[in-house]
């Protein structure tokens, strides 16, 4: 389990008034005990259970703490011969389990292997905490991840074990690449995509802006030149990948905001809420044409808003929108919403019928006014949006009233 800088920050210092002070573990040393695969059992109580070992020079070993009762185990690995922490990990293996990676280097390492309780950190006077658990030791040969050339179309599987598989395309200047990251059969995997410049800078990075965990980047190349595209693991997860690239398609960019009027359709593609994509939007939002307004202003105020998915995306590229709508004001506070909707068509498209002819008689309001496309939930993809007049009934059945539109608030009056 993980929580963010402050709460983990709180827990540490409530542990550090309440939690009595406990002795130092005495480090166990497992070099006596030669083999591939060693497995020993331990113990958290009072204090963390530590261990030291030797990786030998050439060599990489996986470190797995699996839980044998209800411990929580984290794992930290330090170099005994400078100190310096090299690895910690919360629930990088099965479950709660731990797991990291650590290589010999060449000239083999010295380490000290530290378990403990996650329970630890802000455990109280008097209370308990721990449990048994398992040390799993595997050594293996360090084989180098060599670097991969690809192009559009591409589709690469690897096995992701601490370090990235690195591979190399050819990019073009003004031409626009899509890259998915996606986690094996075996969902083990964290995916994390880099994107870097002939000089090993970082220009494109993503974490979960795919289809769930899943990562997705899209880049317009500034300048022709080979690009590298580093495929690895959050917080140090592991396990099998697929890398696709996109086939080739034009860069669009799309304004944040845009004109429609009544029977007309327009067409975007979104991004995920979770993803920083420069060539698309998490949301679009559409202001009325004069046409609809003076349609509005005569007496037809009576509409029907649509949004729709558009079949065939590829959900590996973020092709699995669930249309969303919003219907708001744009005031000086921000976006006020009055109207939503999810599924009102009687399938995962959005429909909302409203009565706009309320606002007939507020151009300032209708000025304001604006449709907001969207996916739920952060997901994203292709879609439609028109609308036509009339109010079509909602599909059955209706688990909410009809939405009624209440104009928002009077912004602030400024000051003479």
């Amino acid at each position: 389990m993980r929580f963010g800088f402050h709460k983990t920050a709180l827990l540490i210092g409530a542990a550090a008034i309440m939690a009595p002070a406990t002795a130092f573990a005495q480090a166990r040393d497992l070099d006596s005990a030669q083999s591939d695969v060693r497995v020993f059992q331990g113990t958290v109580d009072s204090a963390e259970a530590v261990y030291e070992v030797s990786v030998p020079a050439g060599s990489v070993m996986q470190i797995d703490v699996m839980s044998t009762s209800d411990l929580d185990p984290i794992v930290t690995v330090t170099d005994t011969a400078t100190g310096e922490q090299i690895a910690e990990d919360d629930d990088g293996g099965e479950g709660l389990n731990s797991r990291v990676r650590i290589r010999g280097e060449d000239t083999g390492r010295r380490i000290s292997i530290a378990v403990n309780s996650f329970d630890a950190s802000w455990v109280g006077d008097g209370e308990t905490y721990g449990g048994s658990f398992d040390l799993r030791l595997e050594t293996s040969e360090y084989v180098p991840v060599e670097t991969r050339t690809v192009t559009y179309g591409a589709r690469e599987t690897g096995r992701i074990d601490g370090e990235p598989n690195l591979f190399e395309i050819a990019g073009v200047a003004g031409q626009m690449v899509e890259i998915a990251l996606l986690a094996g059969d075996d969902q083990m995997l964290d995916p994390l995509l880099e994107l870097r410049d002939a000089s090993g800078e970082v220009i494109a990075y993503n974490d979960d802006g795919g289809n769930g965990l899943n990562s997705y980047i899209a880049h317009v190349f500034e300048e022709s030149g080979t690009y590298t595209i580093a495929a690895t693991g959050y917080s140090e997860s592991t396990g099998d990948f697929i890398l696709r690239v996109r086939d080739q398609r034009e860069a669009t960019a799309q304004l944040p905001l845009q004109v429609i009027g009544f029977a007309d359709q327009a067409s975007g593609d979104l991004a995920s809420s979770f993803s920083d994509d420069p060539m698309r939007p998490s949301f679009i939002d559409y202001q009325l044409s004069e046409s609809a307004l003076a349609a509005i202003r005569s007496g037809d105020g009576d509409v029907t808003i649509r949004m729709n998915a558009v079949e065939g995306g590829d959900a590996d590229f973020g092709g699995d929108i669930d249309p969303y709508l919003e219907v708001g004001f744009d005031t000086p506070l921000g976006f006020a919403i009055v109207a939503t909707d999810d599924d009102g068509s009687g399938t995962l498209d959005s429909m909302l019928p409203l009565d706009l002819g309320l606002l007939a008689d507020n151009p300032e309001l209708l000025s304001m006014l604006r449709i907001r496309a969207k996916g739920l939930g952060g997901s994203s993809g292709a879609y439609t949006l028109e609308i036509t007049e009339g109010m079509e009934a909602r599909a059955e059945p209706i688990d909410f009233p009809a939405p009624v539109m209440i104009p928002p608030p009077a912004p602030p009056a400024s000051a003479d």
